[in-house]
């Protein structure tokens, strides 16, 4: 430990004791010339504490910037993304659109039809799954037979996938059970 820690330590605990018996600074023979003495110096080296702060720059530091929370990705947004796009008729990104809309199609006809996987399988390759004739489209080798000829003429006239996917997978979603408040 430092020496003047120690000899600092032990002045304070004698003037402890001398101010908690006074006449015990008669015994020591302090005279009351010392004690002003001690006095003025302390109050000077106070005072040259507070200048010194004084003259001290004022630091602030500033407080880390938060984080942000992570945004957690939304089951089907990918495949919502890749229908707006306008890619659903172009090469990989089509077809895997085409194959996890199938796949969701089987699985609703599945579980909420009583289906078996090959029924559901050959009511989407016949449109029969649905009422919907743009969603039958999707699966079978175009327009259903029972469609009506509007629909007939303009699926003939346009070739339209995202029309096509977007009706289906809300048909899906429809036999699902699945809605916009899940």
């Amino acid at each position: 430990m430092n020496k003047y820690a120690l000899g600092g330590g032990g002045l304070v605990l004698i003037g402890l004791a001398v101010a908690a018996v006074p006449s015990l600074a008669a015994a020591l023979g302090v005279r009351t010339s010392f004690v002003y003495a001690v006095g003025v110096i302390a109050l000077v080296q106070g005072l040259r504490a507070v200048l010194a702060r004084r003259r001290t720059a004022v630091t602030q530091t500033d407080p880390p910037t938060p984080e942000r929370p992570r945004e957690c990705p939304i089951p089907g947004d990918q495949f919502d993304e890749g229908i707006e796009s306008g890619r659903v008729n172009y090469g990989q990104v089509g077809r895997r659109l085409h194959e996890r809309l199938e796949r969701a199609a089987v699985d609703a006809l599945v579980h909420g039809e009583g289906l078996t996987e090959d029924e559901a399988r050959a009511a989407l390759e016949n449109g029969t799954w649905t009422d919907d004739p743009w969603a039958a489209a999707q699966f079978a080798n175009g327009v259903p037979d029972w469609a009506p000829w509007h629909v007939r003429l303009r699926a003939v006239a346009r070739r339209n996938r995202t029309r096509r996917m977007t009706r289906a997978a809300a048909e899906i979603a429809r036999i699902a059970g699945v809605t916009d408040d899940a």
